[in-house]
C-alpha cells in the first residue's frame, strides 16, 4: 500500500525505491522497529499521503499495522461527454470501519485502446460517501470506465 501511495506517473516507483534503499542503508546489520520504518516512510512521503496535515503517517500505521479494521468500498461512476471535454462523475462510499478511519483510494481509467491508467487518488475520511465531478483531459482515446483499486493497492473489501 505504501509503495502504491508513493507511485507517480512521472517517477514510477522511484520514491518507494529510495525509501527502501534509505531504510536498508540506515539499519544495515541493526535491528529496526516498525516505528523506525514509519519514520523512514514519513521522511519520504508525498504531500498526498499527509491526510492529517502533520507530515506523519499515524493514520496509516494506526489503522493498517496496529489496528484491525477492514474498510468496505462501493464505487460508482459515469463518464459524461461534454463535447470534446469529458468529465468523470463518481461516488465512493467507505463503510465497515470507525468514523475516524481515513484512506487514500486510487482511481483508474480504462481506455478504449485497452490501457488502464491511474487518474489520481481520493482521500476519504469517515463513514461517508464522497461524490465528485472531475474534468478529464482531452484525448484521442476515449475513457470506457473508471474503477478503484485496480492493482489491489488498498487492503479492503469492494462491493
Amino acid at each position: 500500500m505504501i509503495r502504491m501511495m508513493m507511485w507517480s506517473p512521472q517517477d514510477g516507483d522511484a520514491r518507494f525505491i529510495a525509501t527502501m534503499h534509505d531504510f536498508l542503508s540506515t539499519y544495515r546489520l541493526q535491528a529496526a522497529t516498525t516505528e523506525d520504518f514509519k519514520a523512514m516512510v514519513e521522511k519520504h512521503m508525498t504531500s498526498g499521503m499527509d491526510l492529517d496535515g502533520n507530515h506523519k503517517m499515524n493514520w496509516f500505521f494506526n489503522q493498517y499495522v496496529y489496528g484491525m479494521e477492514l474498510p468496505t468500498y462501493h464505487f460508482s461512476s459515469e463518464i459524461i461527454q461534454n463535447g470534446d471535454s469529458p468529465s468523470l462523475h463518481f461516488k465512493l462510499t467507505q463503510s465497515g470501519v470507525s468514523a475516524t478511519f481515513k484512506n487514500l483510494m486510487p482511481v483508474y481509467l480504462e481506455l478504449s485502446d485497452g490501457r488502464v491508467v491511474r487518474a489520481g487518488s481520493v482521500a476519504i475520511n469517515g463513514l461517508i460517501t464522497a461524490e465528485q465531478s472531475v474534468p478529464l483531459p482531452k484525448s484521442a482515446v476515449t475513457v470506457k470506465r473508471a474503477m478503484i483499486n485496480y492493482n489491489y493497492d488498498v487492503l479492503c473489501i469492494e462491493n
